[in-house]
């Protein structure tokens, strides 16, 4: 007679990816940036963001966003940055970019 099967919740399983907060970089943008000891960066043009959400087993709850840039200089084209956040995370961000918009344009408050 079989048993069915029981997860053992006393130890996390090993294929579980971490749930931190991270942004990704396109491949194409590692040679945008020259190696310079006076060059500060690269200045990318935000083109627009669009976001999504899943709920997965191995990931977790998680808010994906697609910030998409274009090169102003070396490099041509648009470039995806992608942000993937758990909940709260999200909800601190919106908030701190809210408060921020607010303390400079107080005439749009929410509030």
């Amino acid at each position: 007679m079989s048993q069915p099967l029981a997860l053992r919740q006393d130890k996390p399983s090993r294929y579980r990816l971490p749930r931190n907060n991270h942004m990704a970089f396109p491949r194409e943008l590692r040679d945008a940036i020259p190696d310079l000891p006076t060059y500060v960066g690269r200045l990318l043009h935000l083109d627009s963001v669009t976001g999504n959400h899943s709920k997965s087993d191995l990931f977790g709850a998680r808010v994906h966003l697609s910030l998409v840039v274009k090169e102003t200089g070396k490099l041509k084209g648009k470039y995806t940055l992608r942000m993937d956040l758990q909940p709260e995370a999200a909800r601190q961000l919106a908030e701190t970019l809210l408060k921020l918009a607010d303390q400079i344009d107080p005439m749009h408050s929410r509030m």
